[in-house]
């Protein structure tokens, strides 16, 4: 690595940019330290937890199942309904205002460390292309070969050969979200003859993957993720950032020149992931990802000047000044999204243990019929368990009624939507003004829930 300035980028250019505004394709060099491999570790403990999501059981459910046929979602052992969509809301807007919080304190810290873009861009793709293609320069040399040699063609087809697989196997990853694996298994060993539509997903998804890590890469957080555009209104001075301490850097120049600690050597820009230069000061391009920390602690430390030229640090700790982690946006934030989770939890303990509902008919609230007042309920319920729900009914109603109930066991098949109708029938009589009808549900497991529905009939 050299110690003395190179051409390069001036500061006022992206790397990622052309001499006439189109596209360089970056080659980021690897940087090593100890944030890389903090980075990682966390990326491989959320590519093992990415994965396994779909296939571990909770509850008997898959982790995440997003049914969309049946318009029923399960998340952790959560399972929501079509008409239980405010927990979706509860929790989305919960943990939407948690990742402004943590966006308040340490700036883009998810780009850098979570996001699944730059998981499995820097955790997998990267790493696959540098074991066929080797670091920067190789890379740059390869570039400037024609496609005719050899090398070029068994390095860049072989890594291309590995990404289409990886790509084909995250898109079926992706579609175990939705289709249970086990379904989806059988759905391949089938053939696409015999559901066109999956097999129509799991191509185009393969291609957008392919796509986006083998060439748009640093391009999706640049132009079309809109978080890094937030971070103007998320973050303020204190907020925690990677930034070049100016003051102690400036003015640069050569190694054993009269000049500030910045050689001007350019390594931060060449681990750059996005191609920018750290020392222009925050960007809407930078991820927060601290490889060019790494990359200049390592220069610092072979010209023997301190570490954190390059570091983790607020607005206010790099001009000199008091920092306060803590301030009253991070408070509202904090307070909207406890309360946004909080309203979840309380939900989500609120629901009924069994989802049967009691419910009139569409049409007349009554009937009089040969000297009877009549009322005609539903009962519905939505199964959203992987195995049947066997209930057992029981009708509270007064003696002289006649209760009509199909079945007094009633199954509803996994998955679906079960309704049986209800007729209760009073001499007109014996009606002397509404009351409460009420419906006792009782599973298999023990639980019970008791439903209520007013039986109306004619004014006296």
């Amino acid at each position: 690595m050299a110690l003395v300035p190179h051409p390069g980028p001036s500061i006022d250019t992206l790397s990622s940019v052309g001499e006439h505004g189109a596209r360089n394709f970056l080659h980021p060099a690897q940087a090593r330290g100890r944030f890389t491999r903090l980075r990682r570790a966390v990326f491989a403990l959320l590519v093992f937890i990415l994965v396994a999501l779909p296939f571990v059981r909770i509850r008997g459910l898959p982790g995440i199942w997003l049914d969309i046929g049946h318009r029923s979602f399960h998340i952790l052992g959560m399972s929501v309904g079509p008409t239980e969509s405010y927990l979706l809301f509860f929790l989305i807007t919960g943990t939407g205002f948690a990742l402004v919080v943590v966006s308040a304190l340490w700036g883009r810290v998810w780009c850098g460390w979570a996001c699944p873009q730059t998981v499995f861009l820097e955790g997998v793709y990267r790493r696959i292309e540098h074991l066929f293609e080797g670091d920067r320069p190789r890379q740059l040399k390869l570039d400037a070969m024609a496609w005719s040699e050899p090398e070029k063609i068994l390095r860049r087809g072989g890594k291309n050969a590995v990404f289409v697989l990886l790509s084909l196997a995250i898109a079926h990853l992706l579609l175990c979200y939705f289709v249970p694996a086990p379904q989806l298994w059988a759905l391949i060993r089938q053939g696409p003859r015999q559901d066109p539509e999956v097999f129509i997903w799991a191509a185009a998804l393969t291609a957008v993957t392919y796509f986006n890590f083998a060439w748009f890469r640093e391009q999706f957080c640049i132009i079309l993720c809109p978080y890094g555009r937030l971070q103007s209104i998320l973050s303020d001075s204190h907020t925690v950032v990677v930034g070049y301490d100016a003051g102690r850097g400036e003015p640069r120049g050569r190694l054993g020149h009269v000049a500030g600690d910045c050689i001007d050597c350019l390594r931060c820009v060449a681990v750059c992931p996005t191609g920018i230069d750290i020392r222009q000061g925050m960007q809407l391009e930078c991820v927060g990802c601290a490889a060019c920390i790494d990359a200049c602690d390592e220069v610092m430390v072979k010209i023997g000047r301190p570490k954190g030229l390059v570091r983790y640090d607020t607005e206010k700790g790099f001009a000199g000044e008091l920092r306060r982690f803590f301030r009253p946006r991070v408070y509202l934030y904090l307070v909207l999204g406890v309360a946004g989770l909080a309203a979840l939890v309380a939900s989500a303990s609120l629901r009924a243990s069994i989802p049967v509902n009691l419910l009139r008919q569409t049409g007349a609230p009554f009937v009089l019929d040969g000297g009877q007042v009549r009322n005609a309920y539903l009962l519905r319920m939505a199964n959203k368990a992987t195995s049947d729900a066997v209930l057992d009914l029981e009708v509270e109603a007064p003696p002289q009624a006649t209760v009509t109930l199909p079945q007094k066991r009633w199954t509803v098949p996994a998955g679906e939507q079960g309704v049986l109708p209800l007729f209760v029938a009073l001499p007109r009589a014996q009606f002397t003004a509404p009351f409460d009808l009420r419906v006792e549900v009782r599973d298999q497991e023990g639980h019970t829930a008791e439903l209520k529905a007013k039986f109306l009939g004619p004014e006296l």
